[in-house]
């Protein structure tokens, strides 16, 4: 049998977009041979829908598509991922996270997802109903047993085991040879290669063959990083589709694989894709037609410039490059420097005038302008006025450039220049810039490298912050992986892994105490287990001390 993988970026709540790109992949994959054609969870909705499938008449438009995608659908079935209703007699949540087997203009089957997620960034037991039971049924000659998204996570793939059912068993025990799992598996840093290890492992407890179809594109601050698997019985892998992109392939699921599932995770390499993608995405769905940012001659707006070319072209990026008084002239000329080896339009603005103008007024309402706090932010902010205002006009997407580990203890400054628009570098944290900087600069040397082994020794060392010292980057990021990603108590990490308890005690403090900051800066993308916002949901104002 000869299967169709339709790996789409679909739009949240465009059904006719969505529908339009489901039916281009199935007649593609129809004249390319197909026998059946699958696309991923929630294609024809997107994922995750959230609070929108709440609203009065979402779902009924989306069975109208549904409708119209089966009326389109001949002799070659096509499998869509949808939302339906539940039973309006018997009790349980509204809805259902479903899949619809299509063929001949009707609709000859519906799935229900089984497991549903709620953790992470999951919360589909909020909205949906899980199936009762696990049935396969038959098609050409084989019996397909249709799973969506979280139906295959085994146990020892999620942080502890959380579910009572066992779909992939109940789909074995009925004779299934054929399993099918259409996804919407978000990426992090190192999620390609465990998500095949899972199917490995998954394809070989049900001795039947295994094609999972992933979503690709970014939603919601997640990124879907397609890389569609398809293994035989032994978890040897058969085909794959490339990860970060749109496309579509058919693949003889009769042929025996070779190799277990490749290692598909090159971490840097992929998060780079995973921002680029990022940008291009919310960019494109959120309808701007450019981007504006400040270019300051730092490694991390350099770095962020680097991506928005590569996610939307030169000729789509604008730099406001305005120094005041305090900005050296070697960052001024590498921020120029930069722009002109990118080929990106640059306007150089002094903001000086303004700041002395501001300076006047805040004398007679300050006692201490010169706090570093105090004359910075000024500085930073009317950066920002300045920029919102050039990007409002014009219909541009603001980009800032804060790295996670300034976020994560609250070094940086609310309203001034990289707290607006799409924060890109919210998930990475400063030694990952850092790599990130060195793969911009492998196919020419974009970044001064002098700049980034400047950036590099810089971290081995405290650095300030206003008046406060905080740690040495190298040593920061990783406490804060223990502590946010781990969620390690502080004695497990000061005595479990060595660390200064006074150093420790700092961090935990800074990150508790400055959620408040988090909650007010723009969104981002999601690159490591544990973002900030969707992934980790605290209090804003919280008493509890580890």
């Amino acid at each position: 049998m000869k299967i169709g993988i339709a790996q789409i970026n679909s739009n949240i709540g465009d059904f006719p977009r969505n529908a339009k790109l489901i039916m281009q992949a199935y007649r593609a994959c129809v004249d390319t041979g197909a026998e059946i054609v699958v696309t991923p969870e929630l294609s024809l909705v997107g994922y995750p829908p959230r609070d929108l499938v709440t609203k009065d008449r979402f779902v009924e438009k989306c069975l109208q598509a549904l409708d119209y995608l089966a009326d389109e659908t001949g002799d070659i079935p096509l499998i869509v991922g949808y939302i339906d209703f539940h039973d309006f007699v018997q009790p349980g949540k509204p809805l259902r996270n479903a899949a619809a087997f299509l063929h001949q203009g009707r609709i000859r089957k519906k799935i229900w997802k089984t497991l549903l997620p709620s953790y992470d960034i999951f919360d589909e037991h909020k909205y949906f109903e899980p199936s009762s039971e696990c049935k396969a049924f038959n098609f050409g000659g084989r019996r397909i047993g249709l799973t969506i998204g979280e139906d295959i996570w085994l146990e020892d793939y999620i942080r502890r085991p959380i579910y009572q059912r066992d779909p992939i068993a109940e789909l074995k025990e009925d004779g299934a040879d054929l399993i099918i799992n259409i996804s919407a598996s978000p990426f992090y840093k190192g999620i390609p290669k465990h998500r095949a290890s899972l199917l490995e492992v998954v394809a070989c407890g049900a001795n039947a063959p295994l094609v999972c179809c992933n979503a690709v594109g970014m939603n919601e601050q997640l990124v879907f990083d397609g890389n569609s698997l398809v293994l035989d019985a032994d978890g040897n892998e058969i085909s794959n589709l490339p990860g970060f992109t749109s496309c579509f392939k058919v693949v003889d699921i009769s042929k025996c694989g070779t190799d277990a599932p490749k290692m598909r995770c090159i971490d840097v390499e992929d998060v780079h894709k995973g921002l680029v993608l990022g940008i291009q995405d919310y960019a494109r769905k959120a309808g701007f037609g450019a981007i504006a940012m400040i270019l300051n001659g730092n490694i991390e707006s350099s770095l962020v410039a680097c991506l928005a070319v590569r996610a939307l072209g030169a000729d789509q990026v604008k730099v406001l490059i305005m120094p005041d008084e305090c900005q050296s002239i070697e960052s001024v000329c590498r921020a120029v420097e930069l722009a002109e080896k990118l080929g990106i339009e640059h306007k150089n603005i002094s903001v000086d005038v303004v700041k002395q103008s501001a300076d006047l007024v805040l004398g007679g309402i300050l006692t201490d302008l010169d706090h570093p706090l105090v004359d910075q932010g000024v500085s930073s902010r009317i950066r920002a006025m300045l920029l919102m205002a050039y990007a409002r006009s014009n219909n541009y997407l603001v980009l800032s450039s804060a790295n996670k580990s300034d976020l994560s203890v609250g070094h940086q400054l609310l309203g001034g220049d990289s707290s607006h628009g799409l924060a890109v570098l919210s998930d990475v944290p400063k030694i990952i810039v850092h790599k990130l900087a060195h793969f911009s600069n492998n196919e020419r040397e974009l970044i001064s490298k002098a700049l980034i082994e400047l950036e590099e020794e810089s971290s081995k060392k405290p650095h300030k912050y206003g008046n406060e010292t905080a740690p040495p980057y190298v040593l920061l990021d990783l406490i804060l992986e223990l502590y946010v990603n781990y969620q390690l108590s502080c004695e497990d990490i000061i005595n479990s892994h060595g660390y200064a308890e006074n150093t420790v005690r700092w961090v935990q403090r800074k990150v508790d105490l400055n959620e408040w900051k988090r909650q007010q800066a723009p969104p981002g993308i999601r690159v490591t287990s544990r973002a900030f916002g969707m992934c980790r949901r605290m209090p804003t104002v919280q008493g509890f001390v580890d």
